[in-house]
Parts: structure tokens; sequence; C-alpha cells
């Protein structure tokens, strides 16, 4: 699977500043803040798990040539 480092630099960066937004910004509600804040982080967290296997994998295509 091909994945684009661009666009996982970039979705993991806006997810990350809307992560501290969400985080510094006060809410009438703490368990929607706390639930926003969650998801923010598995994208987060997840964009940069794709982040490192897109690096390993054009580690590997380099050493094929």
């Amino acid at each position: 699977m091909n994945v684009n480092k661009d666009l996982a630099d970039a979705v993991m960066m806006i997810s990350f500043i809307s992560l501290v937004l969400v985080g510094t910004t006060t809410f009438d509600s703490e368990s929607t803040k706390n639930m926003i804040m969650v998801i923010l982080a598995v994208i987060t967290v997840g964009m940069l798990g794709l982040r490192i296997k897109s690096s390993m994998n054009h580690k590997d295509d380099k050493e094929a040539f």
C-alpha cells in the first residue's frame, strides 16, 4: 500500500493543531470536549503510524535499486 507522505503530514498537523485548540477552549460539556479530543488524538496517532510506515516502505524501495 502506498501512502502519500505529504497528505499524512498535512492531516497529522491539522489534527494536532485542532487538538491543541480544543484542549484550550472552554466547553459547556466536558464529556463532549473529551470525546472530540480522543477522536483527534486517534487521528493524530493514526497519521503518525502511516507516516512511519510510509518512510519504512520508501527506504525499502531505495535499497531494491
